[in-house]
């Protein structure tokens, strides 16, 4: 092994332990916390301030929601992050030198076209109270000219036909409120972070 080489280590709650001192950890317990948030498009956006504004609330004590993390279409993030036990350290450049932090409030990865039954479900949970997005203005299938949706986009035509496996961001939010409501359940706050 050459001088200096540090080996890598994947990181999993079980390695926390190896972390250098300089990397910031959650002080808060992982295991309390509930899926509070889903987030529709879990792309670097989210992960970078969404996420790291939960942490805040939780470092905080501002409840225990945890934020379930939502892919519209690959496995990508799921995959990557799972073995991580959903942790991922947060990397910011300031002229003080890099800031590092351990980012701990993200629980499971879905993966809607795999399962969207288990994405709605989560979505229309008791326990969820917020769903956000960040799926670009193409992700919400709308004419940016008029501003309504598109009913000839092929996802919008799949989510009427086919309402219980839905595609788009629409239409799992459509297909979760109903689900709440038939269950007696009030609305989550939708919250577009786009």
């Amino acid at each position: 092994m050459a001088a200096g080489h540090v080996p890598l280590t994947r990181l999993t709650k079980s390695t926390l332990s190896a972390l250098p001192a300089t990397v910031r950890r959650p002080t808060y317990d992982r295991a309390r916390l509930t899926p509070g948030i889903v987030h529709l498009g879990l792309g670097a956006f989210a992960r970078a301030h969404l996420c790291e504004y939960t942490e805040d609330a939780l470092e905080l004590a501002f409840g225990a929601w945890g934020v379930t993390g939502a892919s519209l279409q690959r496995p990508d993030q799921r995959d990557r992050l799972s073995p991580q036990d959903g942790l991922y350290t947060l990397l910011k450049r300031a002229p003080a030198g890099p800031d590092l932090r351990l980012i701990g409030c993200l629980g499971a990865v879905l993966v809607a076209p795999e399962s969207p039954a288990a994405l709605i479900a989560r979505m229309a949970s008791p326990d969820t109270r917020i769903v956000s997005l960040t799926v670009t203005e193409k992700g919400y299938c709308h004419d940016p000219a008029t501003g309504r949706l598109r009913a000839d986009h092929p996802d919008i035509v799949n989510d009427l036909t086919h309402p219980d496996a839905p595609r788009s961001a629409v239409g799992l939010i459509v297909a979760a409120l109903k689900a709440r409501r038939a269950a007696g359940l009030g609305p989550f706050t939708a919250l577009s972070c786009d």
